[in-house]
């Protein structure tokens, strides 16, 4: 339908802002709609050939008027819808719009080629709903709170407290804050050997699964991702020969003495016997009982009291209270204390003073030699706290039953150099 040349000039009105809609027409183009406006004192106009477009246009370009946008003015077509659905997302968030770009704009560079909803689901996931806020130090403090209440062993405790305290007194953030990239640097500048590496690692894991179970952290999170174990360097197994024991037991100290001939005679740890009771000898006849709490596989088991290890404990006076009274230190120096009497010793009688401990050898002896004794593999992993896949891997070293003989008979004899105790 035709419209009436009396109803031109349209006024399209909104507050104090008019924009009118004029028909034209000329011999080349025909008929057109002119939308004629005013913006910063300068008279201005688009042209139509369809009143219908040309009466959107004058109400947007009216509404723009009103609000002041004048900027809005320049945008025409396709980039005016486009503006005029920006408008609307963020209106909700009472945001300006240039305010909502350039968020967007610096979140993009954060998170580089990952979706920005990916990144916001991400952060709800970690951060959000029944996730709670708690420092690095706290939550550390609760774990081994926890582990000290459930009974876990001295060692392990010091263990936690060693390599969390380290992590801990380095983050001082929430848990839920940390991100793959803290952990992979934190483990690389403690520039640790493949053992402590892995021992680190083992241990933060453990943490972050106390972190998930306590709402600390998403199930979803993954800290140590990528984050591999290192390969450790295979230690040449080592033992002392029979006249090597008898040299160690000869110049160690009378306190010492009777823990070397356990961890010599009856396969114990270190660790084992810096936490044995003389109880534990004597609650079994004939047998040594390592509590699962003393054990560093936290499993129970009895070792045999060889005949000559119970010599060599007879020689004890005072059996009450720990085996080796003294602190751990003090313990580690008195092998060295033994290593330095045997080279004397050597010295003085015209030998060469070369005598060097060998890393757990009296261990891997007691495993050697007892294997060849009884020929058992299984009843050696039972006795030393082992598996029998890990007796053949890192302990047996090939012995002779004569070897084992002579080993299991090493007691305390009446050389000049040994001086013979009360039982």
């Amino acid at each position: 339908m035709k419209t009436k040349l009396s109803k031109f000039p349209i006024t399209v009105q909104r507050g104090s802002s008019v924009v009118k809609i004029y028909r034209e027409s000329t011999k080349t183009s025909g008929t057109y709609y002119r939308v004629s406006f005013y913006k910063g004192g300068k008279r201005c106009g688009l042209n139509f050939t369809d009143l219908d477009k040309a009466k959107l246009e004058a109400e947007a370009k009216a509404a723009q008027l009103s609000r002041g946008d004048l900027d809005a003015l320049q945008i025409t077509g396709k980039d005016r819808l486009i503006y005029g659905r920006a408008l609307e997302a963020v209106r909700p968030f009472n945001l300006p719009l240039d305010a909502a770009a350039l968020e967007f704009a610096e979140a993009k560079k954060l998170i580089g080629g990952f979706s920005l909803n990916d990144a916001a689901r991400f952060y709800m996931r970690h951060h959000g709903h029944g996730i709670k806020a708690i420092p690095v130090a706290d939550a550390v403090a609760e774990m081994i709170a926890a582990k000290t209440e459930k009974g876990v062993s001295a060692s392990y405790l010091a263990d936690l407290r060693y390599r969390l305290g380290t992590f801990s007194s380095t983050f001082h953030c929430d848990v839920n804050s940390l991100v793959p990239d803290d952990l992979r640097n934190f483990l690389n500048e403690l520039k640790l050997a493949p053992r402590g590496f892995n021992n680190t690692l083992a241990t933060l894991n453990t943490f972050f699964a106390f972190a998930k179970d306590r709402g600390w952290l998403s199930k979803e999170s993954d800290l140590l991702a990528g984050i591999e174990k290192r390969r450790e360097k295979a230690v040449p197994v080592e033992i002392f020969t029979p006249s090597e024991m008898k040299e160690v037991l000869t110049y160690s100290s009378f306190d010492l003495c009777p823990c070397l001939a356990l961890a010599g005679f009856a396969g114990l740890r270190s660790e084992e016997i810096l936490r044995l009771e003389w109880s534990d000898l004597k609650r079994r006849p004939g047998f040594i009982e390592i509590a699962a709490d003393k054990a560093k596989t936290a499993a129970r088991r009895l070792v045999p009291i060889t005949p000559n290890l119970s010599q060599w404990l007879a020689l004890s006076k005072n059996q009450n209270g720990r085996v080796w009274s003294h602190g751990k230190g003090w313990f580690f120096e008195s092998m060295s204390d033994t290593v330095e009497a045997i080279n004397k010793a050597r010295k003085e009688n015209g030998e060469e003073p070369s005598f060097a401990w060998k890393i757990n050898a009296l261990r891997h002896s007691f495993i050697s030699y007892r294997l060849a004794e009884i020929q058992d593999v299984n009843r050696v992993a039972l006795e030393a706290g082992n598996s029998p896949k890990m007796i053949f891997q890192h302990y047996r070293e090939l012995c002779t039953p004569s070897d084992a003989k002579a080993w299991f008979n090493i007691g305390p004899g009446r050389a000049k150099n040994v001086v013979q105790m009360e039982a």
